[in-house]
């Protein structure tokens, strides 16, 4: 088949759940505008249906909620941590010595911990900032060098803040919990094969230079580069998490 005529492809088992929704809702977006002029009703109701139990099964608005508390929490914890630690960094070059050695401590403390901290999973940042916080709060030494350094505040925001991510990622797991897995992972299957039907039909009008076909298969192959795109980020993200060195004590 020439290649002028194909549907670019995408992994669709890699996408999440909500990805999966929300790339199979485009698609379906995509076969109404074009149902009067191409056949594809029966795999839009197919499509439309799966949607609905998607719904029904994942909970998907519910979940979506839980998702963007917990990617807005894990940003604020990152954020605090990180200009807590760009101080520190700053006032190892202070002038006055007691600050400087304060600062040294804490920087010590933190890079004991590994590098790019901000950069690992949700439950190595959560333990990480966990442990500092509490020794920063609770130990001799580091107690003495935070409040040198008048950063109790910073610290107790980041604990705050480090807990709440903790709350709201645990509501989240049990959310999902909650979802019977193989109801969703069979409905995935079949919406798979449902997509694998209406590209070899619209593969088939391409053939023959149907306009809106042709139309049809420029928009899709757009949308598919944009998740691809996506994918290929998130790949290269975790390749970059774990090629980082943990050091645990």
């Amino acid at each position: 088949m020439s290649k002028n005529i194909m549907i670019s492809s995408i992994d669709l088992s890699h996408l999440h759940n909500l990805e999966f929704c929300s790339f199979t809702e485009h698609i379906l977006e995509a076969l109404m505008k074009v149902n009067q002029d191409l056949d594809f009703q029966k795999e839009s109701d197919l499509l439309r249906s799966g949607l609905e139990q998607f719904d029904i099964i994942l909970k998907k608005k519910k979940l979506s909620a839980y998702t963007k508390n917990v990617n807005e929490l894990d940003k604020k914890r990152c954020a605090s941590f990180t200009g807590l630690l760009q101080c520190v960094r700053g006032y190892t070059k202070h002038y006055n010595e007691d600050i400087k050695q304060a600062a040294e401590i804490i920087l010590v403390s933190i890079e004991s911990m590994g590098k790019k901290i901000v950069y690992r999973n949700f439950q190595v940042k959560s333990a990480t900032f966990s442990s500092l916080t509490s020794a920063w709060q609770d130990k001799s030494g580091f107690v003495e060098a935070i409040e040198i350094l008048a950063m109790s505040g910073w610290v107790q925001h980041l604990a705050e803040l480090n807990r709440k991510f903790e709350d709201a990622y645990m509501e989240r797991l049990s959310a999902q919990a909650a979802a019977p897995r193989t109801k969703l992972i069979d409905l995935r299957a079949e919406l798979i094969n449902v997509y694998r039907r209406i590209v070899k039909k619209l593969e088939a009008y391409c053939l023959f230079e149907n306009p809106k076909a042709l139309e049809l298969r420029k928009h899709l192959n757009k949308l598919i580069a944009a998740y691809n795109k996506e994918l290929i980020r998130r790949k290269n993200k975790s390749m970059k998490r774990n090629s980082c060195t943990t050091i645990v004590d």
